[in-house]
């Protein structure tokens, strides 16, 4: 069933016409700031402790209710579990605004700066990166958050897995920015997190891709350090695209290298389904 819930998740998501403004965590945000606001000046609060103490409030209720759906029919638990992976699971919109990019540029669109914008992370991207490559870079991790490493844990770990690591994700872009114990514990976490996922995807990358230069890259990353993350995972993505910006691309081609992009995207997908069929089938015989 495992596999067939990825499925039709996927699914889901891709013919719905809009289910981002149900992919709302403003209730969990909002917990983090009412806690915060009472236990400010609390050093428990302010650390790795406080911080366990706010993810287990929204897993001990999530478990309760699975446990309480355990004595209903299966088919309850099955559409609650569906929900919670098309609520955790959003592949539609980065490829929408990725799509929507390659378009603006073969168009010549004067919105291309916007469209660009949209899917550029700053903390990911570099300043001697151009517009191209920090596109690339930001989706490749984008792409990782919205469907990779959510379909890790909640292999590894059921749907307990997906709702806890799309939690530690939404609180850290909250409060990364913040200098507290409490972000730097969660910037930790999610990195401890993302460190097995980002690798598989990686490999997977590797696989779609050219093999030789990913494996160069590879040789030239921290693989074992938990704050190389994404940039391994983007200097392997972009070694195992081969990109380099003094190809000659011919004048009616101007998306080339982000077209070639979307396509070892979309075979790393594919490959990396059909490994995780072949563990679950295999697992069951």
């Amino acid at each position: 069933m495992t596999l067939i819930f990825i499925f039709i998740t996927l699914v889901i998501d891709f013919i719905a016409v809009d289910l981002e403004r149900f992919r709302r965590f403003n209730w969990f945000i909002s917990l983090y700031r009412l806690l915060n606001n009472n236990y400010l000046n609390n050093k428990f609060w302010d650390s790795s402790y406080g911080l366990l103490a706010l993810l287990s409030i929204p897993i001990v209720i999530f478990s309760l209710v699975l446990f309480l759906l355990s004595f209903f029919p299966p088919i309850l638990e099955a559409i609650f579990i569906l929900s919670i992976l098309v609520y955790c699971i959003a592949p539609k919109r980065i490829f929408n605004q990725f799509n929507n990019y390659i378009i603006s540029i073969e168009k010549d669109d004067v919105d291309t700066t916007i469209d660009a914008e949209l899917l550029i992370n700053k903390d990911i991207s570099d300043n001697l990166d151009t517009t191209d490559v920090a596109i690339m870079k930001s989706v490749f991790v984008e792409t990782h958050k919205q469907i990779l490493g959510a379909i890790f844990w909640y292999l590894v770990l059921g749907i307990t897995g997906v709702f806890m690591y799309r939690l530690v994700e939404k609180l850290h872009d909250e409060i990364k920015n913040d200098s507290t114990s409490l972000s730097e514990s969660t910037s930790i976490l999610l990195s401890i997190i993302e460190w097995p996922s980002t690798r598989v995807f990686a490999i997977g990358l590797a696989l779609a891709g050219n093999l030789v230069s990913a494996t160069m890259a590879l040789k030239k990353s921290d693989i074992f350090s938990l704050d190389a993350n994404y940039s391994l995972l983007t200097s392997i993505g972009i070694g195992a695209l081969q990109y380099s910006s003094d190809f000659d691309v011919p004048e009616r081609e101007k998306a080339y290298w982000l077209n070639q992009f979307k396509l070892l995207i979309i075979r790393t997908l594919i490959i990396l389904i059909i490994f995780i069929a072949i563990m679950i089938l295999s697992g069951v015989n």
